[in-house]
């Protein structure tokens, strides 16, 4: 939604998450009223799946008390997503959802342009 955003992106320097969702927060700011709900929607699904990205992507792997390789995510409490485990059917809801946002991303880009 911002020109060269996708150059920059992918061959400029390289972007956090978070600094994903900064320019998609300044888009949300600057864009036409008409599409100001349905991005809002966008923005706030986006930075509850930065999050769980996240704590996701920093996961340690570890043994379950059952005896099974799980991911634990540990970090300071003062973080949205405290120590919690990630199964295989953690992970596959969390790549449900980043699906299901990037499809309504997609039907919003495409209404746009």
């Amino acid at each position: 939604m911002q020109t060269g955003f996708v150059h920059l992106y992918s061959r400029g320097k390289p972007l956090a998450s978070g600094n994903v969702e900064k320019k998609l927060k300044s888009v949300l700011q600057n864009c036409d009223a008409k599409y100001q709900s349905k991005l809002t929607t966008i923005h706030e699904d986006f930075s509850k799946l930065v999050i769980k990205r996240n704590a996701l992507i920093h996961a340690h792997p570890c043994t379950d008390n059952d005896g099974r390789q799980i991911l634990n995510y540990q970090t300071e409490t003062d973080r949205e997503v405290p120590d919690m485990k990630w199964p295989i059917s953690e992970v596959e809801t969390l790549i449900r959802e980043i699906d299901m946002a990037a499809v309504s991303a997609g039907e919003l880009l495409d209404r746009i342009r």
